[in-house]
């Protein structure tokens, strides 16, 4: 079973977890020599960060390593969304990496061979070091961990241990630098307190701008839209668009890759001929669990059914390939149902425009005639029948209850014995010639060992091989005429942005940067998309430019007016407030009746309010009242509010005072952690970073 599905299957997040660290881990000890500054520029490579080149060769072999320890940590293999996955990590580690150390090396950040030994050898080990030396008790086996440290064998691990501390303890100090300007202030920590702790009873008054300012009362002119439009170009902008023209190669099994299962399906057949528990090698080997059920005809795919529904328990059948790939088949038992099934032939002749009904109910006459003259019902349906997906199996229907087709044509199944032909049958879609094969009550219980027919590697190779010569043919050539050569179908995409979604491509980065990077003419080398190889040619290339005012005329007024409606609003909202000094807010409904006073009771920080739901201003407003006061408006999203506070519990000191400790700890991990976050970030937008990955994996 491939990775990816097992993972998700086993708590994915947890595992992705484990994938980083081990991306971190592999890094270090294997990876990137980040000490070769100075090394000479090579010209393959896979990116660039500042100066520093990140050559094919080191890439690959991290690559290299961590798959090896993916599969040697979870068994099985790594499907090709998981390894983009480890893909998308190993190149966000390189490059933070690569910055890191060149910030430790710009502020001189040193690290001796002291310190590592004294921490390696002292008293305090490294924690994860301490852990494999620890037993379950959580007694840490001192003598052990020497012994293992001296041992000659592990003088190499040793080595590379202590160049991975190294840079962890020179990133530490790093750390220790950046962190020393955070700091957690005492209101801090008694807001964190009163978020978590303090709870409040409101009531409140949710007020529409459209409800007292009615649409009417707003009027928006033309040189208002004019004069709009001309001082906000920005907000109507088109972004820079690509159009491509582009040929798909979809991974598609190829017939060796089916003929190898249909060889895997025979020698399991060969097993249980010799033997072997068909159960169990379905256990261990079939896609598809055994499902201890009977099933009835028409709940299984017309391959499936022609063979289950004509075997005895204890036959086995097979290979049999349907859409879901190839079966071995064992029939384990069987048993009468209420329900009667038809398993039937057709022929449909349709009524068509113009062709005159005496001479369709004529042909009709004329095959019934061949038929009952033994003709080949098969031959006279593939021939004949207007049914396109029921004319290329000779008319084969498959296996049918009562309900499943319209009233004259079942009518005239069920009432037709096993072998007869009947008709012709009239019905809404024409004529039907109708032979009926079989009738059953039968129901099924079976077992299969199923194995999907999947892209190998090696088609998946010949895939790109085959997308390959299209691209380098249609590069020097007219991309339109080599596609008719190669004999795949030329689709466009049409005009997109580059934060979008590729129409009828999706999501794909190297598309996008291909397309964005590019000019007019330039066609692609192969690049991978979700479903297979695709080359694409830009026909289209366009810059950012305002959009003409009559495109966006209607939706300027109504930004006008709605502007304009929440100002009014605003100014009433004022007034009705300032009507309530001194007074409950309950007594609003003496300034307008159709207003209603709402009550939410003990809500904190991250209450859902009813009608309002999690808005921070009303929350925070809230906080900041005193009871019995009736708010300023505040102003929502969408609406404007009144608040007043019933009740609050008081900040209780000595609850504090054992919290504060923890809630300090909590918020300065939060603010360094924000600030690394963000520090990063910074550095990383400052830097040159050329990612060329998109020429070297597919």
């Amino acid at each position: 079973m491939p990775l990816m599905t097992r993972l998700r299957d086993n708590t994915l997040t947890i595992m992705i977890g484990l994938v980083i660290a081990f991306v971190i881990m592999i890094i270090f000890e294997w990876g990137m020599d980040f000490g070769g500054m100075g090394r000479q520029p090579q010209q393959n490579y896979v990116g660039k960060v500042n100066d520093r080149e990140i050559t094919y060769q080191e890439f690959s072999d991290v690559m290299r390593n961590v798959t090896e320890m993916q599969r040697q940590q979870f068994g099985g293999e790594i499907d090709d969304e998981f390894m983009g996955f480890i893909r998308e990590q190993v190149w966000d580690n390189l490059v933070n990496e690569i910055l890191l150390e060149e910030e430790i090396q710009r502020r001189g950040i040193q690290v001796t061979d002291d310190e590592i030994v004294n921490w390696v050898y002292g008293e305090r080990p490294p924690q994860f070091l301490r852990q494999q030396f620890t037993d379950e008790e959580g007694n840490f086996d001192r003598a052990a961990y020497d012994r293992a440290l001296s041992d000659p064998q592990n003088r190499q691990q040793v080595l590379q241990l202590e160049q991975m501390l190294r840079q962890q303890r020179k990133q530490e100090k790093l750390q220790s630098l950046l962190m020393s300007s955070v700091r957690v202030t005492e209101g801090e920590i008694r807001q964190r307190f009163k978020e978590e702790n303090i709870r409040m009873d409101t009531r409140y008054v949710v007020i529409d701008p459209n409800y007292i300012v009615a649409a009417g009362e707003v009027t928006v002119s033309d040189d208002e839209i004019q004069r709009y439009y001309n001082t906000n170009p920005q907000k109507f902008m088109n972004p820079p668009q690509r159009n491509l023209k582009y040929v798909k190669f979809p991974f598609e099994p190829s017939e060796a890759d089916e003929q190898d299962v249909l060889r895997e399906i025979e020698e399991f057949k060969a097993r249980v001929e010799e033997g072997e528990d068909f159960l169990e090698l379905v256990e261990n080997y079939s896609h598809t669990p055994f499902a201890d059920a009977y099933f009835r005809p028409g709940d299984l795919s017309p391959e499936k059914e022609r063979v289950v529904f004509d075997s005895e328990p204890g036959e086995i059948v097979g290979p049999v390939v349907d859409e879901d790939g190839a079966h071995l088949i064992k029939v384990i038992d069987t048993r009468t149902g209420q329900e009667e099934y038809v398993r039937a032939q057709h022929i449909l002749l349709r009524y068509e425009e113009g062709v005159d009904s005496t001479e369709v109910q004529q042909k009709a006459d004329e095959l019934i005639a061949q038929l009952n003259e033994d003709a080949d019902f098969a031959e006279l349906a593939r021939e004949h029948s207007a049914d396109p997906g029921s004319a290329q199996r000779g008319g084969d229907l498959g296996w049918f209850g009562k309900g499943r087709m319209v009233p004259a044509f079942e009518e005239a199944a069920f009432g037709a014995q096993t072998g007869e032909i009947v008709g012709p049958v009239e019905s809404q879609f024409g004529i039907h010639i109708i032979k009926v094969n079989d009738r059953t009550n039968r129901q099924v219980k079976f077992a299969t060992i199923h194995l999907p027919v999947e892209v190998t590697s090696f088609t998946r190779n010949e895939i790109f091989d085959e997308a390959s010569d299209f691209a380098y043919v249609a590069d020097r050539r007219n991309f339109e005429e080599e596609a008719d050569f190669f004999d795949v179908e030329v689709q466009e995409t049409g005009l997109f942005s580059e934060n979008g979604v590729i129409p009828g491509v999706g999501r794909s980065e190297h598309v996008m940067r291909f397309a964005f990077e590019n000019s007019t003419g330039t066609v692609s080398n192969v690049l991978e998309i979700s479903d297979g190889y695709g080359v694409f040619l830009i026909t289209d290339s366009r810059r950012e430019s305002v959009k003409p005012l009559d495109e966006v005329r209607s939706e300027i007024r109504a930004e006008l007016a709605r502007e304009k409606r929440r100002e009014m609003a605003r100014e009433r909202v004022k007034e009705i407030r300032d009507q309530l000094e001194g007074k409950s807010l309950a007594e609003i409904t003496g300034i307008d009746p159709s207003f209603q006073v709402r009550e939410a009771d003990d809500i904190g920080i991250n209450s859902n309010i009813p009608d309002v739901g999690r808005d921070n201003k009303f929350v925070g407003a809230a906080f900041g009242l005193d009871e019995g006061v009736v708010s300023q408006p505040i102003e929502g999203a969408r609406n404007f509010y009144l608040i007043e506070v019933t009740g609050r519990t008081e900040f209780d000191e000595e609850q504090y005072a054992e919290q504060r400790d923890e809630l300090k700890v909590e918020i300065l991990q939060s603010k360094r952690q924000q600030f690394f976050s963000q520090w990063l970030e910074r550095l990383r937008e400052e830097a040159e970073i050329v990612d060329n990955r998109y020429m070297f994996f597919r």
